[in-house]
């Protein structure tokens, strides 16, 4: 009976172990950047044709854009860090200004070198941000958009207060980025934003650690989810149930693009079809068939172009 009590405690102690390793795994791999991302496809051989060839065209569209002339930008956070931003002028005259955040482990030239191409085109200057704890930007945790809607602010304070903007300005973001300006477009605005364009966004940290970790972990919502949110509120200092992008669209008065694939693995397309119901301004959405995570643009870029020229023409 000892032997087997202790043998029963032994495995308790274990057991208890794997839980707290397997969700400090999930918080560091979700809010770290610098880590290691162990959802990262292993190789090509797993894409399809058109996967591989959509990806050798976002790398050269990406370094495109990286090879033009453009200012390198720097801001204070509200809480103290030094961000980054890349502001990058069309031909001739500008039309508009868009504000562009990248996604979860993403980049400004990745995520946007395709985007960006077409948008310099079609006559729009770019600033094109870099999220906090990624990239050239400061800072250790990322926030999921609860932190980074401070940070847009901060962008519209300095284009209004130190480059006093007069060009309209739209706020764009995919995944992450989508989640971020959809979150900050409940804020207070300067006038000159006239819009918010969201490509497959989340709805809110906890929903998509969650969504992420029942789907990788096999973890349950309860005691799970309760304790990753006591984890990164202790660790990151912010409270990943604290905002969403619902409670944000349920106050704007900000016109919201919404574009999801309809074959997204990652950020289900029911979170942007919540955001879509709970948005209380003029409001869009385009629902792509057979693409996948961020994969709207390629997957029928003419009608995604059509869509977003009309929307420039919109008023709030």
């Amino acid at each position: 009976m000892k032997i087997l009590c202790v043998m029963l405690a032994v495995a308790i102690v274990l057991a208890t172990a794997f839980f707290i390793l397997k969700y400090h795994i999930l918080m560091n791999l979700a809010l770290n950047a610098r880590t290691k991302n162990l959802l990262a496809a292993r190789g090509n051989e797993t894409l399809s044709d058109r996967e591989q060839e959509i990806r050798r065209q976002m790398r050269e569209d990406g370094e495109w854009l990286a090879s033009l002339p453009r200012e390198d930008l720097e801001i204070l956070s509200r809480d103290g860090l030094r961000l980054v931003g890349h502001y990058v002028h069309t031909q001739g005259e500008p039309r508009r200004l868009a504000v562009l955040f990248h996604g979860w482990r993403g980049s400004w030239t990745g995520d946007f070198g395709s985007m960006g191409r077409w948008l310099l085109e079609s006559g729009c200057d770019l600033l094109l941000a870099e999220q906090r704890a990624q990239g050239a930007s400061e800072g250790k945790y990322m926030g999921f958009g609860v932190l980074e809607r401070g940070d847009v602010a901060q962008w519209m304070k300095y284009l209004e207060q130190e480059r006093h903007n007069t060009l309209p300005v739209y706020l764009g973001g995919v995944s992450m980025g989508a989640a971020t300006v959809l979150m900050a477009a409940g804020d207070p605005m300067p006038d000159f934003v006239k819009g918010v364009l969201a490509d497959c966004g989340f709805t809110s940290p906890y929903d998509m650690l969650f969504e992420v970790g029942s789907r990788s972990l096999r973890m349950r919502r309860h005691p799970a989810m309760d304790y990753v949110k006591l984890l990164i509120k202790f660790r990151a200092r912010y409270d990943i149930r604290a905002y969403s992008t619902l409670d944000s669209l349920r106050k704007t008065r900000l016109p919201v693009f919404f574009v999801h694939g309809l074959e997204d693995d990652f950020v289900p397309c029911r979170m942007t079809r919540q955001a879509y119901e709970a948005c209380a301004s003029s409001k869009e959405l385009l629902l792509v068939e057979g693409a996948g995570h961020v994969r709207s643009f390629f997957y029928d870029n003419e009608r995604y172009r059509q869509k977003v020229e009309n929307f420039f023409g919109w008023q709030p």
